[in-house]
């Protein structure tokens, strides 16, 4: 009774403060609701993409002008002018990025396809189905050294003919930088059609001195994407289907070791495997993928940290088969791809089968487990949705697990809200699992209220889901601001409350979390953070800082930070830090985290690499932690087009060092 009174309680003061937030924005905040439009003009004169707004198809092509402060929706300090023309073959985009010092842009991302973060750059956004939902918008960025980095709408893996071979050039100018780009029809998805379309465009460029993104049409810092402008009366070219073939070959020398009687003994072992991927558009919006014998050995996987958790921890997948279509695929914590550790082969098939539905089913093989999955995405308008799931498991010796999910999303402005429905079956047992949620999400203030059940029999196999058994729910709040001068740059301030009881009306967890962020313009951070409460019979409260400098430069950057307090009734210690540099082609990285809870942990990454070219480099990766010492070494041409080739010595995903000289070539037809 308690624990109810005071959940509600939080929550009548929360939604009170909602309202009263909500209506003092309504007064007093501007909202843009005049969508821009830009002509598609065809041209038989593609620019040749150098950097030099000068081809004569510039002169006279639409200009996209009126770039918006993100925050503060006033005119953007610097300006910016667009230009967007096409051919049959290509969609051509032209910026020129005015800044009145451009001795300070900032360009440090030389890779393309990696991270742009921290710098100077700009975006070219299209959705070509003019859905407005972020499934299917296609964004194109670029650095001022011309550096390029894609994301495609139903998500691709990272080899560069598979994303599609598009163009860009840059360069810094008296009055600030120009980019040009070329995006070829071909790496899009869009509507197979005899007659001219409207398709949602943007465009919108951050610049790393002030702070300040700016947008052609401002969908504001909640990204309301109803909001972008649209490319009016677009003939796309007939849709040519495409057929890639990438197969591998590796080779190398594997160093074992065996018992023979209570003498262990190395023998060593030849490897020779070849595999392939495969990808065909089966129609003009459907793609297949196709994986036969898939090396996931040689993928570097993220490394799981030491900090003490009372739940199995999430870890991000690498791999590339379940990269590919990623987006359609997402079905939250339902599918845990790493879960599905061994293959065979695979089969994709994703895609569009109308314009506001889309499908993705995924099927894996292997002698002792099968998994398939099939996901839908309806769109009702361009703020709401609904998904159904289907995912089912089998081993041989055991009954198929299958699950089955019904969710349903939509948002009015400022107001979202959310829920879902999920119910396995193993055998003869089965459950369920459901949750809802309600969000505001202002522009200065963002509130989360949401309840959640998962029954004791809930079992799925592929999914992330810790604890069964439970229900409860929770409230969030979170101030947020940033300055484009002075001082501060941005502030981040929040809290949560999150309450369940487990099915027999005993406490499972109470817990109370503050959050806060700050950062300077002169690139230090601050993060001050405690939580604190129960979970089932044991007390928490731990304390954390974290200090930070040059925080925008993903490159040359350092921060340390100090936990403290008390965790399962047992003290806690941790200190952790990261050191990150970069000087003439090489870069270093250490990552270095050591715990005093029960007993004393420490573990220690460091990563070595230098760039010959932006396709060639030399790595390793060293993780040093109390139970072993695991290092690797790999020479690595990859990420453009062309043969990729790894030279590869260790393993990089065991636990200790391997004996292990392996090659592997990749070619793409």
């Amino acid at each position: 009774m308690k624990l109810q009174k005071t959940y509600a309680i939080v929550l009548l003061i929360t939604l009170s403060f909602i309202l009263i937030v909500n209506g003092q924005n309504v007064a007093a905040q501007k909202t843009q609701t005049v969508k821009k439009e830009l002509p598609a003009v065809k041209t038989e004169q593609p620019p040749t993409i150098d950097g030099i707004l000068n081809d004569a198809c510039w002169q006279d092509a639409p200009k996209a002008v009126g770039f918006t402060d993100q925050r503060t929706e006033e005119p953007a300090k610097s300006q910016s002018v667009g230009r967007v023309v096409y051919t049959d073959e290509a969609i051509y985009v032209g910026l020129h990025l005015y800044d009145d010092m451009p001795d300070k842009i900032v360009a440090r991302q030389t890779k393309d396809q990696t991270g742009i973060g921290g710098e100077d750059w700009v975006s070219f956004t299209i959705d070509p189905f003019h859905t407005h939902q972020y499934s299917d918008r296609n964004f194109f960025i670029v650095n001022p050294l011309g550096t390029k980095f894609a994301h495609l709408a139903t998500g691709r893996a990272a080899k560069s003919e598979w994303i599609g071979l598009w163009k860009a050039a840059a360069q810094i100018v008296q009055d600030g930088w120009i980019v040009e780009m070329e995006i070829p029809w071909q790496i899009l998805d869009y509507p197979n059609t005899t007659e001219p379309v409207r398709m949602g465009i943007n465009l919108d460029r951050e610049q790393q001195r002030t702070g300040e993104r700016s947008w052609w049409c401002n969908l504001g810092v909640q990204e309301f994407r109803e909001n972008d402008g649209h490319w009016i009366d677009v003939l796309p070219p007939p849709r040519k289907r495409d057929l890639k073939f990438l197969p591998y070959l590796i080779g190398g020398i594997n160093e074992t070791e065996t018992s023979v009687g209570a003498t262990p003994e190395s023998r060593r072992e030849y490897t020779a495997r070849a595999g392939a991927d495969l990808r065909y558009e089966v129609t003009p919006q459907l793609r297949l993928i196709g994986t036969a014998n898939p090396d996931f050995d040689n993928i570097e996987q993220s490394v799981e940290g030491i900090d003490f958790s009372y739940s199995e921890r999430y870890v991000s997948d690498r791999r590339p088969f379940f990269s590919e279509g990623g987006n359609v695929y997402h079905l939250g914590n339902l599918l845990y791809s790493r879960r599905i550790m061994d293959m065979d082969g695979g089969l994709k098939l994703f895609g569009k089968v109308a314009k506001n539905t889309s499908v993705g089913t995924l099927g894996t093989y292997h002698r002792n487990n099968q998994n398939f999955i099939l996901r839908a995405k309806q769109s009702l308008t361009a703020t709401s949705h609904i998904i159904t799931g289907f995912l089912t498991h089998h081993r041989p010796d055991t009954d198929a697990n299958s699950v089955g999910h019904l969710s349903g999303s939509v948002r009015r402005g400022k107001f979202s809200a959310e829920s879902s429905f999920t119910q396995s079956w193993e055998g003869e047992s089965d459950g369920r699992t459901g949750n809802a949620y309600v969000k505001y999400n202002g522009s200065l203030f963002q509130s989360t209220l949401f309840g959640y059940f998962v029954d004791p029999d809930f079992v799925n196999n592929l999914g992330y889901r810790p604890f069964t058994g439970i229900r409860g729910g929770g409230i969030e709040g979170i101030i947020s601001n940033e300055w484009r001068q002075g001082l501060v740059r941005s502030i981040f301030v929040g809290a949560n409350f999150i309450a369940a009881n487990n099915y027999e009306g005993e406490l499972f967890q109470q817990d109370v979390s503050v959050f806060s962020n700050f950062s300077t313009h002169s690139d230090y951070g601050l993060s001050i953070n405690w939580f604190g409460g129960r979970f089932q019979e044991f007390t928490d409260s731990v304390f954390s800082i974290r200090l930070r400098a040059r925080t925008s430069d993903q490159f040359n950057n350092i921060n340390i930070s100090y936990n403290w307090g008390e965790q399962a009734d047992e003290r806690l210690h941790r200190i952790s830090g990261n050191l990150n540099l970069r000087a003439y082609g090489f870069t270093a990285g250490l990552s270095s985290s050591i715990q005093w809870h029960f007993e004393k942990r420490y573990q220690q990454i460091l990563t070595l690499g230098y760039d010959f070219s932006p396709a060639l480099s030399l790595g390793s990766r060293l993780i040093w932690q109390a139970e072993s010492i695991n290092i690797y070494f790999a020479l690595r041409r990859s990420g453009y087009a062309g043969t990729d080739f790894f030279i590869i010595l260790g393993d990089p995903n065991a636990p200790e060092f391997k004996q292990r000289l392996i090659a592997k070539v990749i070619r793409a037809f």
